[in-house]
């Protein structure tokens, strides 16, 4: 195993942060044209190299930060249950190999602190508060179950320890580090990324909505409007949620599980490398086959003929069986 010895030259110590910000590049997901974007490797690395430079000087593990694994999509044309199944085991699996790698070039290794944005906006889209107690906790017995031990985990129930009304914990939340609408909605029309996080967002949504029973006497037309307004008040509560992190996990590299810009505050990282850059295991099943493994929806394994397998007794994943 290649390992790098901490330095106390500075000129070392640029280097090898380099060298662990290109093993989390390697893993990047880019925005649609991004790939054919060229700037220099400094210019990419500049927003998150202050932060791993610290954690080199400091002799310390490297943390990353990532909003993601919030609940289930209520969509069960999407989803099979609202607990975490085959796609979260690969996502967690691939985060902490991550993880591992770049312990093989620095020491003190890597840590990625999975801060669970489930309860911040549960209601907004339609998820029962109970199934992101029960979809958090499985998830931390998934990761500890596979020896997952480069992965942490924190969400809103920590923040509020002991407040169980949470739509009071959402408020507090908001009151403390939300913004009014209308800003967002401005930036949202003239800032390319928020306007790309908008659109994302609002398609998962209609997506969502459009297989809810509480929808099904609208036409799509209406559910996309319901969608866009939804839109909006998630990336509010999910841009509280981030200012939070900012000031609880200051030290910590930025990653989302949203494509990004090259040159951005954030580092968009592949959760299972598939074509579509925007599918999560939260919002799809796992369908393998000879070709490997990807992210659909249910009903599209489903139109497949795929094969429903099980593991620990709970729907886990599809396989699609080959004909002879």
């Amino acid at each position: 195993m290649e390992l790098t010895a901490l330095h106390q030259d500075p000129a070392l110590d640029q280097q090898l942060a380099m060298r662990i910000l290109e093993v989390v590049f390697a893993h990047r997901r880019l925005l649609p044209g991004e790939h054919d974007k060229l700037y220099m490797p400094s210019a990419e690395a500049a927003p998150h190299m202050p932060k791993v430079l610290k954690a080199i000087k400091a002799g310390k593990t490297v943390r990353m930060v990532l909003p993601a694994f919030p609940a289930k999509s209520p969509s069960r044309k999407k989803t099979l249950s609202h607990l975490p199944d085959h796609g979260e085991e690969l996502a967690l699996r691939n985060l902490n190999n991550l993880c591992d790698r770049i312990g093989q070039i620095y020491e003190p290794g890597a840590r990625i602190v999975i801060c669970s944005d489930g309860r911040v906006f549960a209601d907004v889209v339609r998820i029962p508060d109970p199934h992101v107690t029960e979809y958090n906790a499985a998830l931390r017995q998934l990761a500890a179950a596979r020896g997952l031990s480069n992965i942490e985990f924190f969400d809103l129930d920590d923040v509020f320890s002991g407040l169980k009304d949470y739509a009071i914990l959402r408020e507090d939340l908001m009151v403390l580090y939300g913004e009014a609408t209308q800003p967002l909605r401005e930036r949202c029309k003239t800032q390319p990324e928020a306007g790309e996080m908008y659109r994302g967002i609002t398609r998962f949504l209609l997506e969502d909505f459009s297989g809810l029973d509480e929808f099904s006497h609208l036409s799509r037309s209406a559910i996309q409007n319901i969608a866009r307004t939804s839109a909006y008040r998630v990336i509010q509560r999910s841009n509280a949620w981030g200012r939070l992190l900012a000031d609880r996990l200051s030290d910590a590299v930025r990653l989302s599980i949203h494509p990004q810009f090259r040159l951005s505050e954030k580092i968009g990282i592949n959760l299972i490398a598939q074509a579509d850059g925007w599918a999560t295991p939260w919002h799809s099943v796992v369908l393998e086959s000879r070709d490997g493994v990807r992210l659909v929806s249910r009903t599209h394994a489903e139109k497949l003929n795929a094969a429903l397998m099980y593991r620990d007794g709970r729907p886990s994943h599809y396989q699609l069986l080959e004909v002879a």
